[in-house]
């Protein structure tokens, strides 16, 4: 490897730690939203230990149902609540203390944010 390749590498790495910086600065995690506004780790995790937390304990904050959450985030071109893939299981596109992905994008290449 020359010194000319060496260089571009760390140039490589550096913007991609610029970039994921700027995402962290951007969007913070899911769990720091919930946090900011009030939540506990309780809140979303009632047994006290990390691990998955279940649809019924989202939707107990975010509309009360799959059809209200819907309704809720019906703003838009595409509605991520209401697809041909139903009620998806929240964590399939929300983390709360990894960056989210949109689980739609896996076939399709939709331009949204997801917190």
């Amino acid at each position: 490897m020359n010194f000319s390749m060496i260089q571009k590498a760390l140039a490589a790495c550096a913007l991609a730690a610029v970039c994921a910086s700027t995402f962290a600065a951007e969007q913070p995690m899911l769990a720091d939203r919930h946090v900011a506004r009030g939540s506990t780790c309780k809140s979303c995790h009632p047994s006290g230990t990390p691990g998955p937390v279940d649809i019924k304990t989202c939707l107990g904050c975010h509309g009360g149902s799959y059809a209200k959450l819907a309704e809720r985030t019906d703003e838009g071109d595409i509605n991520p609540h209401d697809t041909h893939i139903g009620e998806a299981d929240c964590s399939q596109c929300h983390s709360g203390h990894k960056k989210p992905q949109l689980v739609c994008d896996q076939c399709h290449e939709f331009q949204m944010r997801v917190p």
